[in-house]
């Protein structure tokens, strides 16, 4: 029997659609550490602390004009958020991808500094 990557989901606890306030229609990259630009999915690029850019055409068009298009790439300074969560990360500049569970980390953190 084939599972569903949908129905997976649903079953995991995912109850809303998660937000992405950019183009995902462009190519999306990351730049890790060691300067080397990468392509990846939208989960990746959402949740991605660190220089991320977008790779899309000037403007859309049909039929054969559009190849004729300027491809314009642009640095992205949008909003980070946690791995498959909506929940948006607030923090320094850490070149990597941000998992739900470094949110409760930062803010254990933060309430243990408050306490000193």
């Amino acid at each position: 029997m084939s599972s569903d990557p949908h129905l997976d989901n649903r079953r995991a606890g995912r109850k809303q659609r998660l937000h992405n306030p950019y183009n995902c229609a462009g190519s999306l990259e990351v730049c890790h550490s060691n300067g080397t630009w990468y392509r990846v999915t939208t989960t990746y690029f959402r949740c991605f602390s660190g220089p991320r850019r977008i790779t899309a055409p000037e403007r859309i068009v049909q039929g054969m004009e559009s190849l004729h298009i300027p491809v314009v790439t642009h640095e992205y300074e949008g909003p980070v958020f946690a791995m498959d969560t909506n929940f948006q990360y607030i923090g320094p500049v850490l070149n990597t991808y941000i998992k739900k569970e470094m949110l409760n980390e930062s803010k254990m953190d933060r309430n243990a500094s408050m306490l000193d």
